[in-house]
C-alpha cells in the first residue's frame, strides 16, 4: 500500500496560463505541513494540475475578433491578466476587475457598452457552448478531456495506484463530474487504476455551477459517484467524500445537495464560505477567488492529513472517521 496521495486540480472559466494552480498548489502544501506534522508527508503529496483551456480558445478567441472592436482585445486582455493574478494569490488584483465592471463606456470602443460584464458573459457562456457535444461533433469536449488524461497520466506516472483527490473550480467542477462519469462507465483506456478512475476517494467542487446542468437533463441527472466511498479498505472509506463549497455572493455557484435524491446522497455537504477579501468578496467576483482562500484550501488539507496520516498509523485508524 502506497503512502502517497494524489491531488488534481481542475481550473473553470477565465484561465490562459498552465500554471494557474502555482499559489493554490504551494499553499495547499504548506497546510498540509501544518495538519500532518511531518517532514516526510510532502514528499508523498503528488499533485497535478489539468489545463484545459486551450481546446476552447481558439473557438473563443476567432469570437471575439470577429464580433468585437479591435480595442476590445487588450481590454479582455487585462481582464484576464487579472484573473490570472488573481488565481495565483493576488487579493489587490481583484480590486480592479471588480471596479472594472461598473464601467459602461470605455473611449476608443464605441458599438459595444459595459466591456467587463460582456466579457464575463462571453468567456462564461462561451466556454460552455464550446464544451457541450453537438449533435454531429465532440470535437471540444474530446479535446478538454484529453487534457484530464494527460493530467492523470502525470500523477499516475508517479503514484498509479493512490488515492485521488480532485480540487476542480467553476466549469471545471462540470469537466471533472464528466470525466469521472465517462470512466465509471467504461470510456477509460488508461493503464492505471488512477487513470481509469478507480482510485477517486474525495471531489471538492469550488464555485460549481453543475446545478445549471440540471436544467438540460432534468430527472435524468445522476451525479458522478465516488468509489471511494464504497471502498473495502476502511481508512478510504472513512476518508471518502465529496464537499462543495460555495460563496452565498458567488451567482454561478450552487449548493447541490436537495437537486436530487441522488445528488442528496451523493454531496455529503454544501459547505458556505466567504472567499475574496476585503468588500470585494461580498461581491460576485467571489467567484475568481476561491483557489487560494484558507476556508477552503485548509479542510481540504486537514482531509489529505488524516488520510495520510490513518494509512500510517493504527491509533489514528482506530479512530475512526476524520473530522
Amino acid at each position: 500500500m502506497t503512502d502517497k496521495l494524489a491531488v488534481l486540480f481542475v481550473h473553470g472559466v477565465g484561465i490562459r496560463e498552465p500554471d494557474y494552480a502555482r499559489s493554490a498548489i504551494r499553499a495547499l502544501r504548506k497546510e498540509f505541513a501544518k495538519s500532518t506534522n511531518d517532514p516526510a508527508a510532502d514528499a508523498d503529496l503528488i499533485v497535478e494540475s489539468a489545463y484545459w483551456a486551450p481546446a476552447v480558445a481558439e473557438r473563443e478567441d476567432r469570437l471575439m475578433r470577429a464580433a468585437f472592436p479591435d480595442r476590445v482585445g487588450g481590454w479582455f486582455g487585462g481582464l484576464n491578466n487579472l484573473t490570472q493574478r488573481i488565481s495565483n494569490g493576488s487579493s489587490v488584483a481583484m480590486v480592479p476587475l471588480a471596479l472594472s465592471g461598473l464601467v459602461r463606456h470605455v473611449p476608443g470602443i464605441p458599438k459595444i457598452h459595459w466591456p467587463t460584464l460582456r466579457w464575463a458573459v462571453s468567456t462564461f457562456v462561451g466556454d460552455i457552448v464550446a464544451y457541450q457535444v453537438g449533435p454531429n461533433s465532440s470535437v471540444v469536449y474530446d479535446a478538454v478531456h484529453a487534457c484530464v488524461d494527460e493530467a492523470l497520466a502525470r500523477l499516475a506516472a508517479k503514484a498509479p495506484d493512490a488515492p485521488l483527490v480532485v480540487v476542480a473550480h467553476s466549469l471545471g467542477s462540470v469537466i471533472a463530474s464528466d470525466h469521472f462519469y465517462d470512466l465509471h462507465k467504461g470510456r477509460s483506456t488508461g493503464a492505471t487504476p488512477l487513470e481509469r478512475g478507480e482510485t477517486f476517494t474525495s471531489f471538492y467542487t469550488l464555485g460549481s455551477p453543475i446545478a445549471l446542468w440540471m436544467e438540460r437533463y432534468g430527472d435524468y441527472s445522476r451525479p458522478v459517484q465516488i468509489p471511494g466511498k464504497s471502498s473495502t479498505d476502511p481508512v478510504i472509506a472513512a476518508a471518502a467524500e465529496w464537499i462543495n463549497f460555495y460563496d452565498a455572493d458567488d451567482v454561478l455557484a450552487f449548493p447541490l445537495k436537495g437537486l436530487s435524491e441522488h445528488y442528496d446522497k451523493a454531496v455529503d455537504e454544501d459547505r458556505s464560505v466567504s472567499v475574496g477579501a476585503m468588500l470585494i468578496g461580498l461581491s460576485p467576483v467571489s467567484h475568481v477567488a476561491y483557489w487560494n482562500d484558507k476556508a477552503v484550501l485548509r479542510p481540504i488539507a486537514n482531509s489529505l492529513a488524516w488520510l495520510w496520516n490513518a494509512r500510517r498509523d493504527p491509533h489514528v485508524r482506530a479512530a475512526g472517521r476524520h473530522p
